[in-house]
């Protein structure tokens, strides 16, 4: 089976943030901007958005600073997981994610998991900023470019100046 990535188009995202209410009825059954695994943290002033989605980093810095080992590799997504059982809810993860994009909710860290490999975010996305590809050279070059426009516009989001 090809592995697949969730890719983000930053030029094409019009931050609507439909994907983190897909993401949250999928996952908590309840239609909140509050409980979701996707970001669009917006600044009004300067006409920006940019959503913040877990990366499915290999190696995962979340799975190698756990200290329950509860967070492991989802064998038909590739996905990291959270074993909410096994989970303390200690932040470990959260502090290791270079992206922020863990959370503790419930006293459970939260994080994507691909939705089993129909992500939610990526089937109500209209622009289509977010898909779920299959794994290639010309998509990767593309995902690399807009991470590094994303880390570009966070730090502009969280500038203290602006």
């Amino acid at each position: 089976m090809t592995q697949k990535v969730l890719f983000l188009d930053l030029e094409t995202c019009t931050a609507c943030r439909a994907c983190m209410v897909a993401c949250s009825a999928a996952k908590e059954k309840v239609f909140s901007l509050n409980k979701t695994r996707i970001w669009v943290p917006k600044k009004e002033s300067i006409c920006l958005g940019v959503p913040i989605i877990c990366e499915q980093c290999d190696p995962a810095p979340c799975m190698v600073v756990c200290p329950m080992k509860a967070i492991s590799r989802q064998q038909k997504t590739g996905a990291p997981v959270v074993d909410r059982e096994k989970c303390i809810a200690c932040k470990e993860c959260v502090w290791a994610c270079p992206f922020g994009a863990i959370n503790v909710q419930k006293g459970v860290a939260v994080k994507c998991d691909l939705c089993d490999g129909k992500p939610a975010c990526a089937e109500v996305c209209m622009p289509g900023a977010i898909r779920y590809l299959d794994l290639e050279r010309p998509y990767m070059q593309k995902k690399w470019k807009s991470l590094e426009r994303r880390v570009e516009a966070l730090s502009a989001l969280f500038s203290r100046g602006s």
